[in-house]
């Protein structure tokens, strides 16, 4: 039994290991001001890796989650500017994200295209539009709803609203593929597409619902991470790096938690503890004065530990 939970159990020991001697390296770390504000930046990358794990699950993949969570808070911002409220705003972005992710699934269920593929192409045209209207510039459109920086940089009983909202995310989609028939099938058909369809389940229905339900998480990172600046930005991702950087953490973060490439594996409690490692590495080499490049090298290194995890796990 504990064999299955052996990668959280890692992670869990490698956070208290680090929150334990991290002080001897920074004395900045355990300051309130840095914990609220490691807090706000991990539940983004928290939240599109909740999404990530259920594509990965089904043994798919998606790529275009930066470039979703960009073109849905440059309209957001807009829409915004135009008057419209924070919550109007809300319901707005969560549907073009639903709406980004359903074409996705399109393409890679019914268009037949490797969704390594459909999501690459997916993701460039949302960034081509991005930075075709923009031309790189910042959008900071006047009259916003004040409710809409509240909502990105308020807190609620001392956490942060964006950590509050992913902590919803993430025991609700916990809920979900643990004690809902939902869960069951998605799994199901990560495990063995032909015996799913087998048993009788819509596959390609369920395969859709997943990168619908990724792009819309996708689009709640990216209306959280736009109201705290309230501007856009076209070179913020959630991790305050560019879009590929952003998917290269999710994915990161879901196979540090026992997910798989291959399909069929990972966990949400997984997702979210291994974006939480991922935010506290970050954290770390900004807090130690770490230039970009240096933090896009072990950014590297990740990618190097992910895929020897990931082949670790498809012969587990």
């Amino acid at each position: 039994m504990l064999s299955e939970y052996r990668s959280e159990a890692t992670l869990i020991l490698f956070l208290a290991v680090a929150f334990i001697f991290g002080p001897l390296f920074t004395e900045y770390f355990l300051t309130p001001d840095n914990l609220f504000n490691l807090s706000r930046q991990g539940s983004y990358l928290t939240i599109v890796s909740i999404g990530m794990a259920l594509v990965l699950i089904v043994g798919g993949i998606d790529l275009s989650i930066g470039a979703v969570m960009q073109l849905v808070g440059l309209f957001t911002v807009l829409l915004l500017g135009a008057g419209a409220s924070a919550e109007i705003a809300f319901l707005f972005a969560l549907a073009m994200g639903a709406v980004l992710g359903a074409i996705n699934g399109v393409l890679t269920v019914y268009g037949r295209m490797q969704p390594f593929i459909a999501t690459l192409a997916t993701g460039g045209i949302m960034t081509g539009i991005v930075m075709t209207y923009t031309q790189g510039n910042a959008v900071a459109p006047r009259g916003i709803d004040p409710a809409f920086r509240e909502i990105g940089g308020g807190a609620v009983a001392g956490l942060p609203i964006p950590a509050a909202i992913m902590i919803v995310v993430v025991l609700l989609f916990w809920w979900t593929m643990t004690n809902t028939t939902y869960g069951k099938n998605v799994y199901a058909l990560g495990s063995n597409k032909h015996a799913a369809r087998n048993i009788g389940l819509n596959t390609e229905l369920l395969e859709c619902s997943v990168y619908m339900l990724s792009g819309m998480l996708a689009a709640l990172a990216g209306y959280l991470t736009f109201a705290r600046m309230g501007t856009f930005q076209p070179a913020t991702a959630a991790t305050g790096g560019t879009p590929v950087e952003m998917v290269i953490m999710a994915i990161a973060a879901v196979v540090l938690g026992g997910g798989s490439l291959a399909g069929g594996k990972g966990t949400m409690i997984g997702a979210f503890l291994g974006a939480t490692v991922s935010a506290v590495m970050l954290n770390y080499l900004v807090l130690l004065g770490m230039g970009i490049w240096f933090q896009r090298f072990i950014l590297a290194l990740i990618i190097i530990v992910v895929v020897l995890l990931a082949r670790k796990n498809e012969r587990a």
